[in-house]
């Protein structure tokens, strides 16, 4: 009997510990998680004695339970004009709860057990009924205990249809806290996503108080915008994903760990360090779509690399558009200065796969040079923009320099072209920008 009542205060321990992190209506579940757990209590409790402690900790659950009622206000606060949410929800919150009741007593029997051992991890996808991992079971690996947790589905919509549940196409499994740690890890079979595309953040729910934070990066919310859409996973429970890259190969399919870099114009992306994986981790809406990616290296490479080519291309559309051209200057309508640029410049790019497509000067005076030692004047230089066109067909921002020098007796020769200042500049040039930029004024 003794016994019986360390294994439900042990349970009762590690249900609390569990309450610590946030989901989606944290508070609430943590409240509503209570009462199932006093429901078991209550139920192993009528063959023992209950002592003074397990009377103080009802006590306590007592008054941080929710009724059905108060669960209702709740959700009425949380969606004041949306009736029809507050019902779902209210919905999904009694399932679950009555989930838990099943699960947590089939847990009691199992929790002091020395578990299944295993030697390796099963696919989801290709193994069969017997051999997949069953909810609350714990298996043992590498003598270290895990849990198999229930797939939680929050029932998560959104218009751009990221939201929802997705299938893993391997269990992906959480370590204990350390060595020590008496409570086993965590295996999951999947997620589910709860998407805004108002503040492009996401957050991952393996559980009701099992969640992983995820974000769009700024770069690449314009693609976001139509569907194309990659984000990144930060800190969290669930699976150790901090940092990973997440791509949306589909409508409904995801690939997690969408690590490629871009080579250059010529190639598009690669994966990194050149190395092509031979199997990818995949998350579908449809566990059969999972079968057409996750063992199919030339397929689904080619999508992701199409995938991030197009999100390079809008990030670098965005970037072009604000960009702000230098304003002209007053040389720019001085005839002979602007003749001698223009002359030197197509010269120049003749000789080269490139174009000169557009130029100016912003310059409104001379800048002087003298002789570090005597003081005489050397020459005189002002400078202006040209828009550049590459054989790749886009188009950057270059300085060049006019020039004239000194003769003697206080005049300088007639200006002329003196190069692209490859030198002290600072942004915009030597950067990317619209071939069809022009400056405002």
């Amino acid at each position: 009997m003794k016994k019986y009542t360390i294994l439900v205060c042990l349970f009762l321990a590690s249900f609390l510990f569990h309450q610590t992190a946030n989901a989606q209506f944290g508070n609430m579940l943590k409240k509503a998680k209570q009462k199932v757990t006093k429901k078991i209590e209550e139920k192993a409790s009528s063959s023992i004695e209950k002592s003074t402690t397990s009377s103080d900790t009802n006590s306590t659950s007592n008054t941080n339970e929710y009724s059905d009622e108060e669960f209702k206000k709740e959700l009425a606060k949380k969606y004041p004009n949306d009736k029809e949410k507050q019902d779902f929800y209210f919905k999904k919150y009694k399932e679950y709860q009555q989930k838990q009741v099943a699960e947590k007593e089939a847990l009691l029997a199992k929790e002091n057990s020395k578990g299944t051992v295993v030697s390796e991890i099963p696919s989801p996808i290709e193994s069969s009924e017997n051999d997949k991992f069953k909810d609350n079971q714990i298996y043992v690996l590498n003598r270290t205990k895990f849990k198999k947790m229930p797939a939680y589905d929050g029932g998560f919509s959104d218009k751009m249809e990221l939201s929802g549940y997705y299938h893993l196409s391997q269990y992906f499994v959480r370590n204990p806290s350390s060595h020590f740690d008496s409570n086993p890890g965590d295996i999951y079979e999947g997620f589910s996503i709860e998407y805004d595309p108002t503040s492009y953040q996401l957050n991952a729910y393996f559980s009701p108080n099992q969640k992983r934070y995820g974000v769009v990066p700024e770069k690449y919310r314009k693609s976001a915008d139509k569907g194309n859409i990659q984000f990144q996973f930060g800190m969290g429970g669930g699976p150790e994903w901090t940092n990973a890259n997440v791509l949306l190969l589909e409508p409904g399919v995801l690939l997690i760990g969408a690590e490629v870099y871009h080579k250059n114009d010529n190639v598009g992306h690669k994966w990194m360090n050149n190395a092509q994986p031979k199997q990818f981790v995949i998350a579908a809406k449809n566990p059969e779509k999972i079968k057409k990616y996750y063992k199919n290296p030339e397929l689904t490479s080619q999508t992701t690399f199409a995938k991030f080519d197009n999100l390079r291309k809008d990030w670098l559309g965005a970037k072009l558009n604000s960009v702000t051209m230098p304003a002209k200057g007053s040389f720019d309508k001085n005839s002979a200065i602007k003749n001698a640029a223009v002359s030197g410049l197509n010269k120049y790019y003749g000789k080269m796969s490139m174009k000169n497509i557009y130029q100016y000067m912003t310059s409104d005076k001379w800048s002087t040079v003298k002789h570090k030692v005597t003081g005489v004047p050397l020459y005189q230089w002002a400078v202006g923009a040209v828009v550049q066109k590459n054989s790749d067909g886009q188009c950057m921002l270059q300085q060049f320099i006019v020039r004239k020098d000194y003769i003697g007796g206080g005049k300088y020769g007639s200006p002329f072209f003196n190069g692209i200042n490859r030198g002290s500049i600072r942004a915009p040039y030597g950067g990317y920008v619209k071939c069809d930029a022009k400056p405002k004024n």
